[in-house]
């Protein structure tokens, strides 16, 4: 019970903020020296709850129904479950900054991965108290306070001290290298324990929409923090061998000129058809053909070569538009691959205008077609897109408007009754989601960026 208390507590404590906020902590390095290089999953969370960006967090929260002084409400509630003398004591037991290690990946599905907790609590009989009201175990480790499930699992911490560290590791400072250090938290993945938890990419990075790679040796950092507007997550991908994942280039999007304005979500993808192409191989087939897929994915990533969007609308419906050369030849190809899964298929598709359109509305591939204000006039997301900061050229970008999707996705479309009134107010202040990827080849960027008015 002890390290999920532990876990808890720190989720209950930052979970207004989990979006990606900052403190003012040099988080992610002080408990890099007790911590395997190879570790599967490492995060350090800043756990003083004070500093200038803190007070960005409190300030955020005021923007929301009940929000003013709820996160000290929340710090006070975490304490009394875990039987200490409120707020106080929590932040002694816990510590300025606490970090969670996993260090290795599930040996086979729904297995828990073992995992450690590392601090240096300002009060040591809080954090035994913190840790011994459960059924875990604790340990003084080069200076550390370190808590664990069991003896397993902090024995193999032990063992695998005696290697490299994360601070001698290469792959772990190159995938936090320019991430913010005023963060609430940072999160490093490694590659290759990504690789080993996914045998069927271990044979090399593939190519992922957006620019990014994942498989053997592509590690990730990400850093959560708070902004006067909202809430952002930054992100790196490197991979280790150089020229391991193609060249992507930068577009500027030409499709945000086609979607009508109003849709509730939308992703812009470029040349996607090559990164399915690569998934075939991956799969273990050739010529654009997987072992276990029973149609061409060249003819396919043909019609995906140029820019793609998949957008939704409120009926609700889901469209997919692309750029094509040939619309006679898009047609026969969707043609085909309707009647492959069947002519019950609950689609509607077109060819116009340099554009083939798949959609789950005729209403939507309607508006598509006629004349309208479209989607780069729509005042929510050009705000959106503006306060992000999102760069004329990605290579590729997505938004969602949260007010509209969260009840989309309760099932709460339409006339809000009375007890959905309570929801409208939590999502006034939410304008949209917006994520991108930049950068190309070994090293890739991403942003996530949640505004909050």
């Amino acid at each position: 019970m002890s390290m999920r208390v532990i876990l808890a507590l720190v989720v209950a404590a930052i979970l207004p903020v989990l979006a990606g906020c900052g403190g003012d902590s040099d988080v992610g390095t002080g408990t890099a020296p007790v911590v395997p290089a190879d570790v599967a999953v490492y995060a350090s969370v800043d756990t003083s709850f004070e500093g200038e960006q803190w007070n960005v967090v409190r300030d955020l929260l005021t923007r929301f129904p009940g929000g003013e002084g709820k996160l000290d409400d929340l710090l006070e509630q975490a304490a009394e479950g875990a039987g200490l003398d409120g707020d106080a004591d929590l932040r002694d037991a816990l510590g300025p900054e606490v970090a969670f290690a996993v260090l290795a990946t599930p040996a086979r599905p729904g297995e828990e991965p073992p995992v450690v907790v590392i601090t240096q609590p300002d009060d040591q009989k809080a954090w035994e108290q913190l840790v011994d009201q459960g059924d875990g175990v604790r340990a003084e480790v080069d200076g550390w306070q370190v808590a664990a499930e069991d003896e397993a699992v902090l024995d193999a911490y032990r063992d695998a001290l005696d290697g490299p560290s994360l601070e001698d590791s290469d792959a772990f400072a190159e995938a936090m290298d320019g991430l913010p250090e005023d963060s609430l938290a940072r999160v490093y993945a490694n590659g290759k324990a990504i690789a080993s938890a996914i045998p069927e990419m271990s044979g090399g990075l593939q190519q992922l929409p957006f620019g990014t790679a994942a498989g053997a040796d592509a590690s990730i950092g990400a850093a959560f923090r708070a902004e006067a507007d909202g809430v952002r997550v930054e992100g790196r991908v490197v991979a280790s061998d150089e020229g391991a994942v193609p060249e992507t280039e930068a577009y500027t999007s030409e499709l945000v000129h086609e979607v009508p304005a109003g849709a509730v979500a939308f992703v812009s993808f470029n040349n996607l058809g090559a990164a399915l192409t690569r998934y075939a191989d991956m799969l273990g087939g050739g010529g654009g053909q997987g072992a276990f897929i029973p149609f061409d994915l060249d003819e396919v990533g043909g019609l995906l070569s140029r820019e793609t969007a998949v957008y939704v609308t409120p009926e609700p419906a889901v469209t997919l538009v692309t750029q094509v050369d040939d619309e006679a030849a898009a047609l026969r190809t969707v043609d085909a691959l309707v009647a492959f899964v069947g002519k019950e298929t609950p689609i509607v598709y077109d060819a116009f205008d340099g554009l083939l359109v798949v959609s789950s509305s005729q209403k939507a591939l309607n508006a598509l077609r006629a004349d309208g204000p479209r989607l780069d006039q729509d005042d929510r997301f050009e705000a959106a897109l503006d306060k992000a900061g999102v760069p004329d050229e990605t290579t590729g970008f997505g938004y969602v408007d949260a007010q509209a999707a969260v009840p989309l996705y309760l099932g709460l479309a339409g006339p809000l009754g009375a007890e959905s009134k309570e929801l409208t107010e939590y999502l006034e202040p939410l304008g949209g989601v917006v994520f991108w990827g930049s950068g190309s080849g070994d090293v890739q960027h991403f942003s996530i960026f949640l505004n909050i008015n």
